[in-house]
């Protein structure tokens, strides 16, 4: 999981964004989703932060999940309560 929170962080860092005016566009921040939640609003807030659909976010963590043999359900529990709303 360390990988793919690395991989993340780095291709998040690196992209840069541009408007119709060339100025850049700030990345977003990484927060849980107010509107796009089941749980606690974790991947809906990755989901939000990527750019990616919710639903693909929640299949990649239950697949992590299920390979993890549930170590991951203690990461989404930290980040709910480390993730600022």
């Amino acid at each position: 999981m360390n990988f793919f929170a690395t991989t993340v962080f780095i291709w998040r860092t690196n992209t840069v964004d541009y408007n119709q005016t060339n100025s850049i566009i700030m990345p977003a921040k990484l927060r849980k989703s107010r509107t796009d939640k089941m749980l606690a609003g974790v991947c809906g807030g990755f989901a939000e932060y990527l750019g990616w659909d919710a639903t693909l976010v929640r299949i990649i963590f239950a697949l992590i999940l299920v390979s993890s043999f549930g170590t991951a359900v203690l990461a989404y529990f930290i980040l709910a309560i480390v993730m600022p709303d």
